[in-house]
Order: C-alpha cells, then structure tokens, then sequence
C-alpha cells in the first residue's frame, strides 16, 4: 500500500488561491481581532497577519434592474416548464415560430421515441 505524506509546501503547491484563502485546504482565513498569526480553521496552517492584511484585493459587483431581473427569471422558468425548444417550427394554430417539445418512449425499445410538442403561446 502505498501512503503519501502531504506537507504543509505539497499542499500549497496544489491549491492556487487568493489571499485570504488557506493555500493548504482552500477554505476562508477569518482575520483574528487580537493575534498577529492568522490560522485556518480547518487545518493546521498559519501565517503571519502581515502575509493576508497588507494586500489589495478588488471586487467586482454587477447590479442589475429589478424589473430585468424579473422578466429573465420569468423567461428562464417558463423555458424550464415547458422542455427543449425547436426554434424552427411552426405551431399549426397561431402560427408562432418556435414549440416546446418533449419525448416519451411509447413503444417496444427497438422503435423511436414519441415527440410531443407543444406551442409556448397557445398551449
């Protein structure tokens, strides 16, 4: 049986994390209020406070509309309701581009499967 002993400079060499992340586990490093060594919690690594506070670290927050918001979870919703779309056919009642469809094996094994479809507007 073979046993790998994994060091403390093994372990850093797998994870390429950012600061603040423990470069042995990759969990978050909680800044200590009091000490001047940051230890993670999960593991057993440390570093000095020094390592961690005194690097810059930007963020990136994209706010989008409420109203965008609303209208995109909508749309995602009904897609997922209503399954795979065929943009390239027409529904024979309204005439809208583009149907819903799903299959269902009706049959024995060796014959094709059953297309369903069904029109997002008119159901």
């Amino acid at each position: 049986m073979l046993c790998l002993q994994m060091t403390e400079e093994t372990l850093r060499q797998l994870f390429v994390v950012e600061p603040d992340f423990c470069p042995a586990c990759g969990s978050i490093l909680v800044l200590p209020q009091t000490s001047e060594t940051v230890a993670c919690r999960v593991c057993t690594f440390k570093t000095p406070i020094d390592d961690i506070i005194n690097r810059e670290t930007t963020y990136k927050v994209d706010f989008v509309q409420k109203g965008t918001y609303l209208v995109s979870k909508k749309k995602v919703e009904e897609e997922s309701e209503l399954g795979q779309m065929d943009n390239d056919r027409e529904c024979s009642k309204c005439g809208n581009i583009g149907m819903s469809y799903t299959t269902m094996q009706l049959r024995s094994a060796d014959e094709g499967q059953t297309v369903f479809y069904i029109c997002p507007k008119c159901r």
